[in-house]
């Protein structure tokens, strides 16, 4: 019976029409002037320093934080861009000489990041073998979630960091640009 039922996934998968298959390529073949990881939902560099926050994508706020870490010389390094195990970015800590997983999660506001989402962050820092992980939200987080975050030595970022710490270096950023 399981054998026949991966046999039924398996045909799925590999009868996907020729029509799927042109999109999929299209997809994979597109690449911005940035040389950036390429989707849909994704901006240029210089787009996502300039537009108004609230018209940031999740990828978009995804790659602002990579380019706020880089501007950090934190050396990050974003990770793979379909199923990425939990971790979006992983960057070196210079102070604990070790790398730090990091888990972005660009909410719209009421939405709070919850035990959950902090378990898994766990879990993925191991796998992505690091030490050390932060999660950063534009959001915030439940009283519990922020209780497991201590116990796993999650560092967490809300709301009030993106707004002090990346849309401040951000506005900084875009007015160099102007310049």
């Amino acid at each position: 019976m399981l054998a026949a039922l991966f046999l039924v996934r398996k045909n799925k998968i590999l009868n996907t029409s020729s029509k799927d298959k042109t999109k999929q390529t299209t997809a994979s073949a597109k690449k911005d002037t940035n040389n950036t990881r390429t989707h849909s939902l994704l901006h240029k560099d210089s787009e996502i320093l300039t537009l108004p926050f609230n018209e940031l994508t999740w990828r978009d706020f995804e790659r602002l934080c990579y380019l706020y870490y880089k501007a950090k010389s934190t050396n990050p390094r974003e990770t793979s861009n379909g199923a990425d195990g939990g971790v979006d970015l992983i960057i070196f800590n210079k102070h604990h000489k070790t790398n730090i997983a990091i888990q972005i999660k660009h909410y719209q506001k009421g939405k709070q990041i919850t035990v959950k989402e902090i378990r898994e962050l766990n879990t993925a820092k191991r796998n992505h073998n690091c030490i050390l992980a932060e999660f950063i939200t534009t959001s915030t987080y439940t009283n519990a979630a922020l209780a497991e975050a201590s116990k796993f030595k999650i560092t967490c970022r809300d709301k009030h960091w993106v707004e002090n710490k990346i849309l401040r270096w951000r506005d900084e950023a875009a007015a160099k640009i102007r310049s």
